[in-house]
């Protein structure tokens, strides 16, 4: 018998080669239903679920072994050329893969298999091998180069059977990482230098004042390389999660009746492994939406002079520490029109208002609460809950959503979030005598006017001040305003009197999207690079707060979340 320690360790082991075996599993099942003929796909396929059915029977649980063992005797007889895969086959095989999975998480909370009957799984797995050959035995199987899933080079095409998947697919597992040894062995040298440079602080506390400051210098250079050591293991390419959308694509292209190509881009781009769970339920309910609502059935598409086969385009890329995502697709795009009677139907917004907005601002009006112009809710998607949570999920990141469509030929999500949320470049500013973070990615500049520069600089519109920066006017919101009333989206901007009778002003300007606003600030600190932890349960109501993080005196700073001030 093993050790606890030893059992401890092999039950990780056994986890983590199943997942990624399963992994493998179902993107290579989706690849084979558009290449059933590739014969080394089939025997990496084979080769993994004998993986995954060995290593179920070492540690003892016998029903998954039994399950698994079914679903590879039907995997051979495809190798054998006696069955061709198709739809019906998938949809069985990728059940198993779903079903394992589900296990698996069992296993992991109670260590044991639970109750759920394999038997009609089984007994459906050993139906499809009894099927009459569906391909003549003498047909020598292509053995073609495996071919790269993430290119969209061939349709789903869904037949009559209803898909039995799970809709979300699985969205790439990211709670744990693999470290080489090389990096672990940085990540011991970043250690033991950080004791070293902790044992010259210590000696110069006690016996060589003088040399403080030099060893605390020294302290904060090796806390800050270690910082960017392990901000390096958190990021994670974002293909970890984009690859397992191929599985929601095809089965939902299977419900719907629909010929749907998922075009995927930019894998390898890099993100915090907190980021990537934050944007999972976003991407795959933009997804749901554009295969649901946007991308047409076939003949409506023909009929259009379309391609019966409709495409989703789902590309990733970073610039200057954000990451830029784009979901687009080439369906029927949104009804402008539509669109605002049904804002103004449900009191969004009214009719002179609606003449006024241009379509641009319209379009936004998706993402408010409950607003869905489906006339039908379906399974899917349609329920008028969803394009809001969207919102408020890129809020919460510090982040953006900018639509763009064009009726008749498709529309275009484009997400922008920070690569990572764990340590946040900022400016420091104060309010009220607290310290407050602004993300530095939405600082366009600074500028403070003292004396008579104030009023030449402020002015009004509609009640509403404003101010002058290099020639181009913005509006001008209170920070001390905003702490004092967080509730009361009137009161966050001060009188236009009373900013111009003051000695001076102190001015951020930050741009969100395509909006510019300056926020009027008591004082302009220092830079900084924060850890920054999640908002306590007690704030988390409070929509201006997207985290804190606690300040060398040890008061604790809030992370101002932009997006939520461009609202106001």
């Amino acid at each position: 018998m093993f050790d606890e320690a030893t059992q401890l360790a092999l039950m990780q082991e056994f986890f983590s080669e199943n997942r990624e075996a399963l992994d493998r599993i179902e993107r290579g099942l989706l690849q084979l239903e558009s290449t059933p003929t590739n014969r080394e796909l089939l025997n990496s396929v084979f080769r993994d679920m004998h993986t995954v059915k060995g290593n179920c029977r070492m540690m003892g649980f016998e029903r998954l072994e039994e399950l698994t063992h079914t679903a590879e005797s039907l995997l051979d007889r495809l190798r054998d050329g006696k069955l061709m895969i198709d739809t019906r086959i998938g949809n069985e095989l990728l059940g198993v893969v779903d079903t394992v999975r589900r296990t698996l998480v069992t296993i992991e909370q109670s260590g044991s298999e639970g109750e759920v009957d394999f038997s009609t799984l089984i007994q459906q797995l050993e139906q499809v091998q009894a099927a009459e050959t569906r391909i003549a035995p003498s047909i020598a199987l292509e053995e073609p180069s495996l071919p790269e899933l993430s290119h969209g080079d061939s349709p789903t095409t869904p037949d009559s059977t209803a898909t039995r998947g799970d809709h979300e697919g699985n969205p790439g597992r990211i709670d744990s990482i693999r470290l080489s040894i090389e990096r672990l062995d940085a990540l011991m040298s970043q250690v033991g230098e950080l004791g070293a440079v902790f044992n010259q602080l210590k000696y110069a506390v006690q016996r060589n004042p003088a040399q403080t400051d030099q060893a605390l210098e020294g302290l904060g250079q090796q806390i800050h390389a270690l910082q960017e050591e392990v901000l390096q293991y958190r990021l994670q390419p974002i293909g970890r999660i984009l690859d397992n959308y191929h599985r929601l694509v095809r089965d939902l292209a299977v419900e719907t009746k629909k010929k749907v190509i998922l075009d995927l881009t930019g894998e390898e781009t890099e993100v915090d492994r907190n980021v990537l769970i934050a944007i999972k339920e976003v991407l795959g309910h933009l997804i749901r939406n554009a295969i649901d609502h946007g991308i047409e059935p076939p003949e409506e598409r023909m009929a259009r002079g379309k391609s019966p086969v409709g495409r989703v385009r789902l590309s990733a890329e970073q610039k200057q520490g954000q990451i830029y995502l784009e979901i687009a697709d080439d369906g029927r795009g949104i009804d402008v029109s539509r669109v605002r009677d049904k804002a103004i139907e449900r009191g969004l917004i009214n009719l002179d208002l609606a003449l006024e907005m241009p379509d641009s601002e319209v379009m936004k009006l998706i993402m408010a609460p409950g607003f869905s112009t489906a006339e039908q809710v379906s399974r899917i998607s349609g329920r008028g809950t969803g394009m809001d949570v969207v919102q408020a999920a890129i809020d919460k990141l510090g982040g953006s959503v900018t639509i763009t469509s064009q009726f008749g030929a498709g529309s275009r999500f484009r997400l922008r979030i920070p690569q990572t949320m764990a340590i946040v470049s900022v400016l420091l500013v104060t309010a009220c005598g607290e310290t407050y973070a602004i993300p530095q990615v939405n600082i366009v500049e600074l500028v403070s006017f003292h004396g008579a520069e104030v009023a030449d600089n402020v002015e009004g519109k509609l009640q509403s001040p404003m101010v002058r920066v290099r020639e181009r006017i913005f509006p001008l919101i209170s920070l001390r305003q905003l702490v004092t009333h967080p509730d009361h989206a009137a009161a966050v901007t001060r009188s236009v009197e009373e900013i111009r009778s003051t000695h001076s002003l102190h001015v951020v300007v930050l741009q969100s999207e395509e909006r510019i606003f300056g926020l009027d600030v008591d004082a302009i600190k220092e830079p900084a690079s924060l850890v920054i932890k999640p908002v306590n349960r007690i704030f988390s109501d409070i929509s201006l707060l997207a985290g804190t993080a606690v300040m060398p005196d040890g008061s604790v700073s809030f992370l101002l979340n932009v997006p939520e001030l461009i609202k106001l």
